[in-house]
């Protein structure tokens, strides 16, 4: 397994405030398999790291930290303003890259 994967779910859980035998209550599997996958001895099935991001609040991604992207939907705002959110976030990647 993932060293990051196993890391991710005992940081996520620690951040969150839940024990390992909650998390396994609310996945459905036993305390010792949350121990396992946190100790990197066996991996969570897809449908437990679905149900993971739901109950982190975070993307599977987030999970699995492939990426440390941040996704803002903008769908709802004009053509106009969407242009104008482009265009803040070319010009912030612009000044930090010329630091």
């Amino acid at each position: 397994m993932n060293y990051n994967l196993c890391q991710r779910i005992g940081e996520l859980r620690t951040q969150f405030g839940i024990t390992q035998s909650e998390l396994a209550k609310r996945l459905g599997v036993t305390r010792s398999s949350v121990n396992a996958w946190e100790l990197g001895f066996a991996t969570p099935q897809l449908k437990h790291i679905v149900e993971m991001s739901k109950i982190f609040g975070i993307t599977v991604d987030g999970i699995l930290n492939v990426s440390t992207k941040v996704i803002i939907d903008i769908t709802d705002l004009t053509k106009e303003e969407q242009q104008a959110v482009f265009n803040l976030v070319d010009c912030l990647k612009k000044y930090h890259t010329e630091k």
